[in-house]
């Protein structure tokens, strides 16, 4: 499926702020995207489809908008 990906934080300096990809779920995305920028192997990210932080993979469908953010901190 094709879907939409949006990044925040410190990851728009690894990836575009925003693009396109086709891929069946997200683990997939996040296999694709690890082997094409290596320095996303080390990083912890968090997740969200379609607005919704998830926590396991899950299957897209067609423009899913998935956004990959840093894990929150501060206080």
């Amino acid at each position: 499926m094709r879907v939409q990906v949006k990044t925040f934080g410190a990851l728009t300096d690894i990836l575009e702020k925003e693009f396109y990809i086709t891929v069946v779920d997200t683990e997939e995305l996040l296999a694709v995207l690890s082997s094409q920028y290596t320095t996303l192997n080390h990083r912890r990210l968090l997740i969200a489809v379609n607005n919704t932080i998830i926590n396991k993979p899950v299957v897209l469908q067609e423009n899913d908008v998935v956004a990959l953010m840093p894990p929150y901190s501060g206080g």
